[in-house]
Formats: structure tokens, sequence, C-alpha cells
């Protein structure tokens, strides 16, 4: 019976150690996104510094860029909220109290990311 609990507990932090690497590579996504959108901001205001306002074709198509990172970014965060609400009702269904306390933190989290990156593209318009 302690090898069965012993390989179930070996299984419980498995499982776990996954979520957390999950975690991380949505983390990374994010900063990736974030990254590339201030890339290309930063070339929209060196070609209006060396351009002003008249190198439409070329703004134009920095901004159609701009709007797709965001789009994606906003994908990015919308699966990660429907992920994490997943997990967390999966661990809360199991009765899992630890997990599914850190799985609604997760999903809060994203929520709130979500939020405020909605919010910064609404400024942006």
């Amino acid at each position: 019976m302690e090898d069965i609990q012993e390989l179930i507990d070996d299984i419980n932090n498995a499982y776990l150690d996954t979520l957390d690497d999950v975690e991380k590579q949505f983390d990374k996504q994010i900063e990736d996104y974030e990254y590339i959108g201030e890339l290309i901001g930063h070339n929209i205001d060196l070609l209006s510094l060396l351009y002003g306002d008249k190198n439409y074709d070329a703004m134009n198509k920095y901004y159609e860029t701009l709007e797709r990172n965001n789009l994606k970014h906003l994908d990015s965060l919308r699966q990660q909220r429907d992920f994490w609400k997943e997990q967390w009702d999966i661990a809360a269904a199991r009765g899992d109290t630890q997990a599914a306390k850190q799985f609604e933190e997760n999903y809060k989290n994203t929520i709130k990311n979500l939020n405020e990156t909605i919010e910064e593209a609404a400024k942006n318009i």
C-alpha cells in the first residue's frame, strides 16, 4: 500500500510540475508578444522621426502588423484563461484544494492580464 501511495504522490507531483512548466511557457509566450509589440512601436516612432507623417504606406504596414500582434496576444491570453479555468474545475471536482487554489490564482491573474492588455490596446487606438 505504501508503494501505491508513493506512486500516486509521484504522479501528482509530476502533474503539478508539468503544469508549472505550462505556466512558464504561457508567460514566455506573453513576454514574446509584448516584446514584438515594443519593437513594432519603436519602428513606428523611428519612421515618424525620420519621415514625419508623410510615409503613409510604411506606417500603415506597421500599424497593421501591430494590430495582428495585439490580436494574437489577446487570443493567447484568452486561451490561457480557458486553460486555467478548466484546470481549476478539474482540481475542484477531484477535491484537490491545493491545486484548485493555485489554478484559481492563475486564472484570476490571466483575467487581470487580459483586461490590462485590452485597456492598453484601447488607449493606443
